[in-house]
This record gives C-alpha cells, sequence and structure tokens, in this order.
C-alpha cells in the first residue's frame, strides 16, 4: 500500500514533529508514505472548514479516507484486514486527511469513500498525526507478518 497523508497546517512542536518522522521513517521501511501539509482556512469556522476542504481535496489521490470522529473505530488487527482487503479489491493508494480546528465540512464529506476514527477521544490535530503514522506503520508490520507485541 502506499499512503499519502494530507494534513491542515504544520506541526508546531518539536516534539510532535520528531515522533511523527521517527514513525515515517519507520513506516517508510515497509510501505511508501508522504505527507502533504495544507494551509489552514482563514474566516469563521464554516468558511475555514470550506477552504480547508477544498485543499485537502485537491492534495489527495484515489481511495480518500476522512480522519472523522463519525467513522468506524478500528482495532490495529482489524485496520491492517481492512488495508489488506482494499489491496485486494484493486486499491493501492490510499490518501488520509486530516482536518483544521474545526474538522472536515459536510462537502469534504460526501466527497470521501470512507470515514475512519482514530479513536473515540478527542486528539489535537498534531496528535492525531502522530498516532495515524504510528498506526500505520504497526498496520504495516502485522501485514509483512512480524509478530505483534499482542500475542
Amino acid at each position: 500500500m502506499r499512503y499519502r497523508i494530507v494534513a491542515v497546517g504544520k506541526l508546531k512542536e518539536p516534539f510532535y514533529r520528531n515522533g511523527f518522522q521517527h514513525y515515517l521513517r519507520r513506516l517508510s521501511a515497509l510501505a511508501q508514505c508522504e505527507s502533504v501539509e495544507v494551509k489552514e482556512g482563514a474566516g469563521d469556522a464554516s468558511a475555514a472548514k470550506r477552504a480547508e476542504g477544498q485543499a485537502l481535496l485537491r492534495a489527495a489521490q484515489p481511495r480518500v479516507v476522512a480522519l472523522d470522529e463519525s467513522g468506524p473505530v478500528f482495532s490495529t488487527r482489524s485496520l491492517a484486514q481492512h488495508v489488506s482487503s482494499l489491496e485486494l479489491a484493486g486499491h493501492s493508494r490510499l490518501t488520509l486527511l486530516i482536518g483544521g480546528a474545526a474538522g472536515h465540512g459536510e462537502e469534504l464529506l460526501s466527497a470521501v469513500d470512507e470515514r475512519w476514527s482514530l479513536s473515540p477521544l478527542t486528539f489535537p490535530h498534531d496528535l492525531a498525526r502522530l498516532v495515524l503514522v504510528e498506526q500505520l506503520y504497526r498496520v504495516e508490520t502485522l501485514r509483512a507478518g512480524h509478530p505483534y507485541h499482542r500475542d
């Protein structure tokens, strides 16, 4: 699988940047992954969501997933199985969208192929990006047949 993580804004804190780069390097040994940052929207929440949604979708490639609290929550194993089933169905590229402070607008959510939730908990965007890349790394280790720490 080839991943493209498209997120609104830059990783602001060194802790998040370092953690993200750490797991991106680890993931890159197993699967191709690129990170794209788009500009934060201006104006009220509605205008920001619309502008950010358009920017996110312009950077997306086939099979687009919005990270959104309304999506299903996967365990690491079930996410690995889901990614494998997508690949078997002919989807070799996956774009994962992380919204801005106001979240995703309805226009973006209606344009994506699926939604995933990282957790029922609320995360800051920077932490969500770090959790996502770490989970993609775990997914790919499982798919590569590496031992899983829960076994």
